[in-house]
């Protein structure tokens, strides 16, 4: 009997061009960062770096600039090696520290560690915690070790969501120290001197050097669970691959913050040259991270000239989502089961749940007409404070109603329960066009505030059809992932950029009612009842969308045509919503389950129904938001990310769900 062989890497020609192409890259880089930080340095400068010439030039490049470009390979190098074994552990293409919520828990636990515990925690330490609680929540909730691709890559998703609103929350809250903070967490890789180096090189480099050792065992395991366990290999090889990889990623996010997509991005174009064997594909995926980031480095710091402050984390970003989408079309992601939609048990009769829902509005309208920053017990003082209230409870019902209708429809014409506005790049479009029009000296609540909004999401509802997968819901809701990230980066650059109140900037970005006045309330009016009597007129062809294209087509309904509008429509709830409240996930998500649970899948009563439960849950995470830590305010955004995400992840179960055609 012969002896299995591990998977064969390229050949002996084409490895030592890219190895030396690599290295001579990486010089090169190196050198250019330097070069490019400060108008002072000149070629002269770097050559003759080395001997330590007594220089002003020299202190610049021994105290800032060899320590960033050497955080830069470091950083570069940890996280497409942590990429790499992840990725080859779990057998699984989109295993990546930023997918898997490895760098959010990182993140999250390093702020806690800073703003909030009296006693300090060493760096490596808290993001290392973080880091292994975030993968291993990531994977137990997708459904073990060999979860799908699409269903980890979407437990992440909500996982990531969570941990972001957290850190949010926690930075709002340290508002004297929100900047620095914001920077960090867009991924910077700013030193001043040399002591975060001298704590994270000794830890990657040792992890990187153990990772080595096992290269072999690592290859052993692509033969699959019962070839490599008749070679002796137990479980144990998966979880030291773990925490090799989150080690390497917990000391990336001490030195740099977390940045994504390397160590997704890295591992594959490797395995695409045909170059899988561990004992290369592990060196290689250290000097390529390693140049990725410098080059992102030198492009922050040519547009970085006049003295802004460009975090290298964002810039990665945008160049990540172009990755994301060729990886969608080039690997078999989301052909796993179909994920599905929760069932009823006992569906309430129609006046039972109008009485219901009518209850619990109330409940909500009377405590957001209440409590403020006092509660007001009396009439007197709930009509003093009436000015201020009820604009806010009236935004809050109302973007919470567009929301829930943008979710509904999305979910109907994809025939997919977890597409969202959210989940496919819609609300981070707008948000960042609201971004750009608030700049641009609009005042928000006016209709060409809400025109710009709206061409944000029409800008993500384009880029979806252009390069977003057509066949597939799994990979449609992956691609939006990848540009929700590219918008996002590319709000934090704004942000930066324009020097805007960081607090507040990030307020309107997690999605917040407050300040919202009667114009706020008044200028969305026209298009709530525009967009409920058209979305309630138009059900009937959303029952038939639902039922699949040959279906709709043997009915006479021209199904691109009416998904395309569908999906227009879609968008403008969004772009509306957003131009008031700016973005807040997971209203848009879950309000449809809760509304198909509770009125069944047909949408002439299903949508009317979503807007109710949406406009509620918008009011009760407003008043949640204001009253929690009153006087102080949390967004709504941010309570609606921390209540949805578990519930998203319960979404994603399969023992909580029953096909999604048994509900049509």
């Amino acid at each position: 009997m012969t002896k299995p062989r591990a998977p064969r890497g390229s050949s002996s020609l084409e490895l030592p061009l890219l190895w030396l192409t690599s290295v001579v890259l990486l010089l090169l880089l190196a050198a250019l960062d330097m070069r490019l930080g400060s108008r002072l340095i000149g070629w002269n400068d770097i050559i003759a770096f080395p001997t330590r010439p007594d220089t002003l030039v020299q202190a610049i490049l021994e105290t800032s600039r060899a320590p960033r470009v050497v955080a830069a390979i470091l950083t570069g190098a940890a996280l497409a090696t942590a990429g790499s074994v992840l990725q080859s552990v779990l057998r699984n293409p989109l295993a990546a520290p930023d997918i898997l919520s490895v760098t959010s828990g990182a993140q999250l636990m390093l702020v806690i560690s800073t703003l909030l515990l009296p006693v300090a925690v060493p760096s490596i330490i808290a993001t290392t915690g973080g880091g292994l609680t975030g993968a291993l929540a990531c994977i137990a909730l997708a459904g073990g070790f060999r979860a799908p691709p699409g269903r980890l890559a979407l437990a992440g998703v909500a996982i990531s969501l969570c941990f972001a609103a957290l850190s949010s929350a926690i930075v709002l809250l340290a508002d004297d120290r929100a900047s620095g903070l914001i920077l960090w967490s867009s991924g910077i890789l700013d030193q001043t001197g040399w002591s975060k180096i001298v704590v994270a090189a000794p830890v990657i480099l040792l992890s990187c050097l153990v990772l080595m050792t096992i290269a072999r065992p690592l290859d052993l395991l692509g033969l699959g669970d019962q070839v490599s366990a008749s070679l002796g290999l137990t479980r144990t090889l998966t979880l030291s691959g773990i925490f090799a990889g989150v080690l390497l990623s917990g000391a990336a996010v001490t030195l740099a913050g977390p940045i994504g997509f390397i160590g997704l991005a890295i591992p594959n174009i490797l395995r695409a040259l045909g170059i899988t064997r561990h004992r290369h594909h592990l060196p290689l995926a250290m000097i390529l991270g390693a140049n990725t980031l410098l080059f992102a480095d030198v492009v922050v710091q040519f547009f970085a000239g006049n003295g802004s402050i460009i975090p290298t984390g964002v810039v990665v970003a945008c160049f990540g989502a172009p990755v994301m989408l060729f990886l969608l079309r080039t690997t078999r992601i989301g052909a796993e089961r179909r994920i599905a939609t929760p069932s009823a048990l006992h569906r309430p009769s129609m006046s039972l749940l109008i009485g219901l829902l009518a209850a619990i509005a109330l409940i909500g309208s009377g405590g957001a007409l209440m409590i403020g920053d006092s509660v007001s017990l009396s009439i007197a003082d709930i009509a003093a404070n009436l000015d201020i209230r009820a604009p806010r409870l009236l935004v809050a019902l109302a973007c919470g109603a567009l929301l829930a209708t943008a979710g509904t429809v999305l979910q109907a014409v994809t025939r997919n329960p977890l597409c969202g506005p959210e989940t496919l790049g819609l609300t981070q479009a707008a948000a960042l066009f609201s971004l750009v029009g608030l700049l641009s000296g609009f005042v928000p609540g006016t209709f060409l505030f809400q025109c710009v909004t709206l061409g944000g999401a029409f800008a993500a509802i384009f880029l979806l059809r252009l390069f977003g997968p057509k066949n597939s819901p799994d990979r449609l809701i992956l691609a939006g992932v990848a540009i929700a990230a590219s918008f996002g980066a590319a709000a934090t650059i704004i942000v930066v950029e324009a020097r805007l109140q960081t607090a507040e900037a990030l307020s309107w970005l997690a999605g917040s009612t407050h300040g919202r006045g009667n114009a706020d309330a008044l200028s969305l009016l026209p298009w709530l009842a525009f967009l409920i009597t058209v979305g309630i007129v138009c059900s009937r062809h959303l029952d038939t969308l639902a039922l699949g294209d040959d279906t709709a087509r043997s009915l006479g309904l021209p199904t691109d045509k009416a998904r395309g509008w569908a999906i227009f429509y879609a968008a403008c709830a969004v772009g509306v919503a957003v131009s008031s409240i700016g973005a807040v996930s997971f209203v848009g998500l879950l309000s449809p389950h809760a509304a198909r649970l509770l009125a069944g899948p047909r949408h002439a009563r299903c949508l009317p129904v979503a807007m109710v439960v949406g406009g509620v849950l918008m009011v009760f995470a407003d008043l949640i938001g204001r009253s929690i830590i009153a006087p102080l305010e949390l967004p709504a955004g941010i309570v609606t990310a921390v209540i949805g995400a578990p519930i998203f992840l319960i979404l994603l179960r399969p023992r909580t769900l029953r096909a999604a055609s048994n509900q049509t």
